[in-house]
């Protein structure tokens, strides 16, 4: 009896995996539509529901959220950009993000073509302030000379 009891609870929690990583790829594949479509916002939604359904944050979750994250952040000579602080906690946020995926999977042959469009998304956060002091002044500036005119 003990034997029947542990088979069954061992197929119904291999039967509960399997439908959550299904579930997980279903997201994932709304997600990247979503991506394409230009629904970033719509994208990092569904990425974080990814994530909780996988219960950890993998690599093809981690991919996509930076590129939707690039693709939401206004380019630096963008006064957008400099509308409030969460704009630099985004940047910093994606910063963070492209340098975990790229200790954690940079080195693996599987993901280089990956790899590199977060090292270049990387690159591409060079011209944008590295402290929030710099932003701060920047932000400032730009909101005195908004109300000089």
């Amino acid at each position: 009896m003990k034997k029947v009891l542990i088979l069954l609870v061992l197929t119904c929690s291999s039967i509960v995996g399997r439908g959550q990583v299904a579930s997980v790829n279903s997201i994932m594949k709304e997600a990247e539509k979503s991506y394409h479509s230009g629904d970033y916002e719509a994208t990092l939604i569904k990425l974080e529901q990814a994530q909780k359904n996988a219960g950890k944050i993998t690599s093809g979750i981690l991919y996509w959220r930076i590129l939707a994250q690039k693709a939401i952040l206004p380019g630096v000579k963008d006064p957008v950009f400099y509308t409030n602080m969460k704009k630099f906690e985004a940047l910093e946020m994606l910063r963070e993000n492209c340098s975990f995926y790229l200790k954690s999977y940079g080195k693996l042959p599987a993901f280089s073509e990956q790899c590199n469009k977060v090292y270049e998304v990387q690159r591409s956060l060079k011209g944008y302030p590295v402290a929030k002091v710099e932003f701060d002044e920047i932000m400032h500036l730009q909101n005195a000379v908004k109300s000089n005119q």
